[in-house]
């Protein structure tokens, strides 16, 4: 994965963002306006684990699926394929979990909405959102820094989510898992892999959250049924 990117309200909290970062100790490297298609000025950081994040203020505006702002239609007519809403998340894998959760929560203003402890209290799963989100980001323990694990994109209801399936059947298109359950986030979700090789997430539901509500835990001893909550059993190439 080249990089994920956030977008903040205005050009004062970019740079406000772009001095806590270095206050912080991050190295930031500044890419101009224009570089990235129809994108202003971004501020590159790397976390602790890896994986490299861009924040920006200015980006061309389309509206919510290109509709108008003004009267607008239920959705647009020229739909194809799965036809999914927005971007939703990326889940990551790396090391160094509690330096990567102090630089979200501490300088970027995330919030832990869900993790996975193990037999020692300690956290190997941590599921960030800034939003009322189920997440944003995630982070799962691996001892490669920088691995992505799956982009996820979201739908909007569960009927949505077996047409999906259907799809991907017509198009024998490879799947990893589902249509299935989350117990993490109970979110229902399809897992499949583009002609490159990289995992996608089509996702719908899940749960809501606020920055006041206690984080939601799971032990590893039921990670099985965290991750798939009908089957409660890990398939072994969703963790690769």
């Amino acid at each position: 994965m080249d990089f994920m990117g956030f977008k903040v309200v205005d050009e004062d909290a970019l740079r406000q963002l772009e001095r806590d970062l270095m206050a912080y100790g991050c190295a930031v490297e500044q890419l101009p306006a224009g570089e990235l298609n129809s994108c202003g000025r971004r501020v590159r950081f790397q976390a602790p684990s890896g994986h490299h994040f861009e924040l920006y203020a200015d980006k061309e505006y389309t509206g919510k699926w290109g509709l108008n702002d003004v009267n607008p239609e239920a959705w647009p007519r020229d739909l194809k394929g799965m036809a999914a809403v927005r971007f939703d998340h990326a889940l990551m894998y790396g090391d160094e979990l509690p330096a990567t959760y102090d630089l979200f929560t501490k300088v970027l203003g995330f919030y832990l909405a869900e993790q996975v402890l193990d037999e020692n209290g300690t956290r190997v799963a941590q599921f960030l959102s800034l939003s009322t989100k189920a997440h944003d980001v995630a982070f799962i323990h691996h001892p490669e820094k920088g691995r992505l694990h799956h982009v996820s994109f979201h739908l909007e209801t569960w009927e949505d989510l077996l047409r999906a399936a259907d799809l991907i059947s017509m198009t024998d298109t490879s799947i990893d898992i589902g249509p299935t359950r989350h117990g993490l986030t109970h979110g229902k979700t399809i897992y499949f892999f583009d002609p490159s090789g990289n995992r996608n997430e089509v996702f719908c539901g899940g749960d809501y959250n606020y920055p006041d509500h206690k984080p939601v835990t799971w032990t590893t001893d039921q990670l099985g049924k965290a991750i798939f909550y009908h089957d409660r059993i890990l398939n072994d190439r969703f963790m690769t």
